[in-house]
């Protein structure tokens, strides 16, 4: 579950959020991914450490269509123990900070196949969900930062696009 929900938020970050204010209801990481679409390629880079944060992501399509489905997965290799922990999600529409939102992952310690994540244990997770076809034309952009119980650093992804 904590791989779903940071590939939920990458794909957050990577698709963005409208300008408005989010309804508690959509603070779970399946409902984030169904509030995006761009016209161009999404730009994924690493904001983290480049040698013990690297990661690889894909969205398919790439640029997201709206009115069909988006999938998205992602791999990397946890560069500590994670317990409980968060993903920091701040998101950007149009240079304006959008949305900031902790989203609390492996709550106790368990929940799925990702809790707990394991020092040098490679994680892989894939996600998808419709999109719909209302969003305000724009450009979006957003960072994800995985952080464990000891508040460490253990991922960052930056992304942006534009939205037609």
């Amino acid at each position: 579950m904590a791989a779903a929900h940071l590939l939920t938020a990458i794909l957050l970050a990577a698709t963005a959020a409208q300008a408005v204010p989010v309804p508690e209801a959509w603070l779970d990481a399946d409902s984030f991914l169904s509030i995006f679409a761009f016209k161009g390629p999404v730009r994924w880079s690493n904001c983290g450490d480049p040698v013990t944060q690297s990661f690889n992501g894909t969205i398919t399509p790439n640029p997201p269509m709206r009115g069909q489905k988006v999938a998205g997965s992602f791999t990397f290799v946890p560069d500590a123990d994670l317990t409980t922990g968060k993903i920091s999600l701040d998101l950007w529409y149009n240079g304006s900070p959008a949305l900031k939102v902790p989203l609390p992952i492996c709550k106790g310690g368990k929940g799925s196949e990702y809790c707990p994540m394991k020092k040098g244990v490679k994680v892989t997770a894939a996600s998808s969900t419709a999109v719909p076809k209302y969003l305000q034309p724009g450009h979006y952009n957003g960072t994800a930062i995985l952080l464990n119980q000891d508040n460490h650093q253990m991922l960052c992804i930056q992304a942006e696009g534009d939205l037609a």
